[in-house]
């Protein structure tokens, strides 16, 4: 990374001052009950209203959602796109006075879980306009921006947008070419550049576009399409998946912004995008549990109906190993998905780990679950009379979009030991100081005996002792792990991205096993789960717990000199090399 791409990650990721999160604090060994325990649920009057929307949510999916011929059309009829409307389900969190229905993160959760497992297109759609497309206005606009836009957006009179992505721009958000300049005596900017592949773009009455100004900082702008020089050059597409939604690519031309039409403050343009990606990220995980809760289901009937060698596909120990992990990771993602959104019920600002983590994790189980499930279908999978290829069509962009895993993988690994490496070199540069050299050393003491002492991990249940004692330990030796990155390669670790990947291989098993222990020991000491549906989920918990915590083990001893990084780098430079002559 050049110093210019470092000075925008440092004033992007930590320039607010925040509690650490949830996340951050485990790679210190920290494990702060406060965010997370008791595990967060809907009161028993919110929760009433979630299950009387879904029921409502339900009826019409089945009645006016066809998702396969949304699919073979290409196009989300007008008429569902109204529906979703009537039912609030386009401003489903924004606040009443502006004509949503003000709901809770979790519940809109909820609602897009059982959408996507009836038709994709029609989740993202809604994730376009409701998470990213709108959330900026309702989170950061002016009074006079909400009034102006909110209601609209809200009830489905129109629909909503985010532009980021360009030609030469993705996960590299900072890399954005679209150009602002600022005329003082219209009061407006000028914009001029290329957007790409923005999902609703040709449909979108109200977009967030981002762009560069002449200081060379990122800005956010509410833009309509009715503005001069605003341009659609591809309406809708086609595309692998998700095919019912349109997206487009746009240009402006000399489009004149007015200056009220700024979105927060003017060079803040990144931080608002980080915002609203939290926000579709945790939507990811709802839609990507809808989808999988469905296949695991339909592979759990097939393999118990359908006979091969004289006895059922489910009585096959290959079988038998892909049903329980898919129902585990069914189980995770579920925990993983409503704790996220409990963060952000909570208030909580810092979630950037959180949301990156249960993003990575929800696309890539999907997709083994969809693997999973094909095999288990056998031939039948293969067919278009089955959805399986249709899902998997739509769930292979769950891996790229909103900030490629690969990406995400190193922004967790990274961004988490950030904190640790800046406190230590803190920590060594006051121990050069004759005056503080005393309470430097006490301060650096009292860190490494912090990494001695296994956290406490208040889960109440007896059944679930040895799982939450195997998660202190790891938390312990994940604490150790970097510790020693950070000695080896100290500033240099940003460039180790198989390093990084390790580091983020092993947060993820750490916050997706808090979770899902978080969630099934609340199911168990509120008693509202009994008989055999309760005992499933315990036995699924524990499962999980160890299936995590094993990742963890093999990619914490993978940081050791006994890895084949070096091996790897030679072959792929071999191969590099002779592509090049």
């Amino acid at each position: 990374m050049d110093k210019e791409q470092i000075r925008q990650a440092e004033e992007l990721l930590f320039s607010s001052p925040t509690r650490p999160s949830f996340a951050k604090q485990l790679y210190w060994g920290k494990f702060d009950s406060r965010h997370v325990f008791p595990y967060p649920v809907a009161n028993s009057r919110e929760q009433q209203r979630i299950e009387e929307l879904v029921r409502d949510l339900r009826i019409f999916c089945k009645k006016e959602i066809d998702a396969s011929a949304i699919d073979r059309e290409a196009r989300i009829p007008d008429s569902v796109i109204q529906g979703l409307g009537r039912l609030g389900i386009l401003g489903f969190s924004v606040p009443e006075e502006f004509g949503g229905l003000g709901m809770s993160q979790h519940a809109y959760c909820r609602v897009m879980e059982e959408l996507a497992s009836h038709c994709g297109s029609t989740a993202l759609l809604v994730n376009a306009h409701h998470s990213i497309g709108l959330k900026g206005i309702q989170l950061l606009g002016t009074e006079l921006q909400k009034n102006r836009w909110l209601r609209s957006l809200a009830t489905g009179e129109k629909l909503a947008a985010f532009s980021l992505t360009e030609p030469n721009a993705g996960s590299d958000a900072a890399g954005i070419e679209t150009l602002a300049v600022y005329d003082a005596q219209k009061m407006a900017y000028r914009i001029n550049g290329k957007k790409q592949w923005t999902t609703n773009g040709s449909m979108a009455q109200v977009l967030t576009v981002m762009a560069r100004t002449e200081d060379n900082r990122i800005t956010a702008f509410i833009v309509t399409p009715d503005m001069p020089g605003f341009r659609i050059t591809a309406k809708s597409l086609e595309k692998v998946g998700y095919r019912g939604t349109w997206t487009a690519n746009l240009d402006f031309q000399d489009m004149e912004v007015p200056e009220e039409n700024v979105l927060g403050e003017p060079g803040k343009g990144l931080k608002i995008c980080l915002t609203v990606l939290d926000y579709g990220r945790i939507t990811f995980g709802a839609t990507c549990t809808g989808v999988a809760k469905y296949l695991v289901r339909r592979a759990m009937e097939h393999a118990k109906t359908r006979r091969q060698f004289g006895q059922p596909l489910a009585h096959f120990l290959l079988v038998k190993q892909k049903l329980a992990e898919m129902s585990a990771l069914v189980c995770a993602m579920d925990a993983t998905t409503y704790l996220t959104a409990g963060l952000v019920d909570a208030g909580e600002s810092d979630i950037m780990l959180e949301t990156a983590i249960l993003k990575v994790f929800a696309s890539e189980s999907l997709w083994q679950i969809l693997y999973d499930t094909m095999q288990i279908f056998g031939g039948r999978s293969f067919f278009t009379t089955e959805p399986f290829e249709r899902l998997m069509r739509d769930a292979r962009i769950n891996m790229i979009g909103e900030g490629s895993n690969e990406v995400l993988r190193v922004f967790i690994g990274a961004v988490g030991l950030r904190d640790i490496g800046m406190q230590i070199r803190t920590l060594l540069d006051e121990t050069r100081h004759p005056i503080r050299v005393f309470h430097a050393l006490q301060k650096m003491g009292a860190l490494l005996l912090g990494r001695v002492a296994r956290p406490a991990i208040p889960v109440q249940s007896r059944l679930l002792q040895n799982e939450a004692s195997r998660l202190s330990r790891s938390i312990r030796r994940f604490a150790f792990s970097n510790l020693r990155l950070l000695a080896k390669y100290r500033e240099g670790i940003v460039d180790q991205q198989l390093q990084l990947n390790r580091i983020a291989e092993s947060a993820i098993a750490l916050y997706t096993t808090t979770a899902v222990l978080g969630k099934i020991d609340r199911v168990i000491q509120s008693n509202s789960g009994a008989g055999h549906a309760i005992d499933e989920e315990i036995v699924l918990a524990r499962f999980y717990s160890q299936y995590a915590l094993d990742k963890l083990d093999h990619s914490l001893n993978g940081q050791s000199r006994h890895n084949r990084d070096e091996e790897i780098q030679s072959v792929a430079q071999t191969l590099i090399r002779g592509l090049d002559s």
